[in-house]
């Protein structure tokens, strides 16, 4: 029989703290071999909770569960990762447990925001920019985010060494910190979740999987100021080992930061599968970073639609909707992990960035593949103050953290076995002049183009550009490209050997 908190003492008035009379209910359930413990209708005000083995904590429809806007109500975790140690809700060691229901868990996020106050903290040198000093202006700015916040809750909701994990149906809002964080756990499903949190307030993502094995997202809404869906080194303070075996499905992603996020720790990510997914309004679509041992293989992503922008504030990226990149950072450590064996394929995008791969002289991105892909840049109303540069962070050389850069539809630098098939690009009328070629590869090992279609207008200014540029590379085969309207087909070549070119 269901365990309702109110026959426990909540009180579930929005007022009384019903932390003790939640974790009695939880304790009694547990200790009768396991079941459900009920939140009826009614606002329950909470510090933390901790979820036992073989307890799933329903939320009916109307209930809230609120996190406390006092700090000193959540309990210290022993360890932390990252600096977060303390959560609303915890499953620690824990197997068979679920949160499910109709019902809604509001971290109560605002309580701990200042939302009038830019966050100016600076991890990079404006001096680097195309802008200058005038980049510093607008990106302190508040109405875009980060803002400022005081002391707040590590996590929201914190899965620890668990099994067999169940989220489902739940509405989850004003995260006021992490999310949603599954961390070395083994056998989990999240699903039909609606993920709201500010988009203002740093940190505040969607979900984070770190050090797990067989997860399952699916058929999810998730709009926030951090990563919506992040695989992530989040966990690195609370143990070791991999996260792999994953699929990714059937959701609508939102985020000041990237709508998905792949890395960047020092264990590392493989086997993972995304699909049947919509971007929308993102500072960043796909990013796939190292940038230390941990890295990153055997990853598909397809049947997606992406569409992002730029954005004020010190939001990592700037607006690329795939973003690929090996890049040393200060806490680096040897060997630095690869990225290899990705795949991208019907792809629908438009973006005031083109898509950027970035790796090493010493370690190239490997095995990389772009096919049947729709890519329009847009021009917007942040260009002039921030596009044409590249984001890099976390970067240990200032001078790759954002820097001006000309800007095309595919760049790839430091590349081995690129292929791209069936990529059509197009563009906004007036697109600045730091937009240059169509496709732009160098320091590269073996790459083919085949089924490039450019139908970019270019003015004067871009006329500098071409259509197709490769430099400081070898072995390259090009098929059946083509330039429409007023765009003639230009190909710049610097490479020691063309493999094959045909109907160029």
């Amino acid at each position: 029989m269901p365990h309702d908190v109110k026959n426990f003492g909540a009180l579930g008035d929005g007022t009384t703290l019903d932390t003790a009379a939640i974790n009695r209910a939880i304790g009694v359930c547990h200790a009768a071999g396991g079941g459900t413990v009920v939140l009826s209708a009614g606002i329950y005000l909470s510090g933390t909770i901790e979820l036992l083995s073989r307890v799933t904590l329903q939320l009916e429809a109307g209930a809230v569960l609120r996190g406390s806007g006092n700090l000193a109500d959540y309990r210290p975790l022993p360890q932390s990762s990252e600096g977060r140690n303390t959560t609303l809700i915890l499953a620690r060691d824990a197997t068979d447990v679920a949160l499910t229901g109709c019902g809604t868990i509001d971290g109560n996020g605002d309580a701990f925001a200042f939302y009038d106050r830019a966050d100016t903290y600076r991890d990079y040198a404006a001096s680097c920019t195309r802008q200058q000093a005038e980049y510093d202006r607008v990106n302190d700015l508040p109405d875009d985010g980060p803002v400022q916040h005081r002391p707040r809750p590590g996590i929201l909701i914190l899965f620890l060494n668990c099994r067999n994990v169940q989220v489902s149906q739940l509405t989850l809002l004003n995260a006021p910190n992490w999310c949603l964080h599954v961390a070395c756990s083994h056998g989990v499903l999240l699903t039909g979740l609606e993920i709201r949190s500010s988009q203002l307030l740093p940190n505040s993502g969607g979900i984070d999987v770190s050090l797990s094995h067989h997860v399952r997202i699916s058929d999810c809404h998730i709009a926030a100021g951090d990563d919506a869906i992040a695989f992530s080194p989040c966990a690195d303070g609370f143990g070791g080992g991999s996260c792999e075996h994953v699929t990714v499905s059937n959701c609508t992603l939102q985020s000041r930061s990237a709508a998905l996020r792949i890395g960047w720790g020092e264990h590392p990510f493989r086997n993972l599968v995304f699909h049947n997914l919509v971007i929308h309004d993102s500072n960043r679509g796909i990013c796939l970073c190292v940038r230390d041992r941990g890295g990153i293989e055997n990853v598909l992503f397809a049947n997606i639609v992406i569409q992002t922008r730029l954005y004020k504030g010190k939001w990592w990226g700037k607006g690329e909707p795939i973003h690929v990149s090996i890049v040393p950072a200060s806490f680096s450590k040897a060997p630095m992990g690869r990225i290899r064996n990705v795949g991208f394929s019907h792809l629908v995008i438009e973006g005031e960035q083109g898509i950027v791969v970035v790796g090493e002289p010493a370690n190239p991105v490997e095995n990389l593949t772009f096919e049947n892909v729709r890519l329009r840049l847009r021009t917007g109303p942040l260009q002039a103050s921030f596009g044409g540069n590249y984001d890099l962070r976390p970067a240990a050389d200032e001078r790759r953290q954002v820097f001006a850069h000309a800007i095309a539809g595919l760049h790839a630098d430091h590349v081995r076995n690129l292929a791209v098939r069936g990529l059509d690009l197009e563009g906004d009328e007036g697109l600045p002049d730091f937009f240059r070629d169509g496709i732009h590869v160098e320091n590269f090992e073996e790459v083919t183009i085949d089924g490039f279609r450019d139908r970019v207008e270019r003015s004067p200014g871009l006329g500098r550009g071409s259509s197709i540029r490769l430099e400081r590379g070898r072995g390259a085969s090009l098929r059946h490209a083509s330039a429409l309207g007023t765009s003639p087909l230009l190909v710049a070549l610097a490479v020691e050997k063309i493999a094959r070119e045909e109907k160029i």
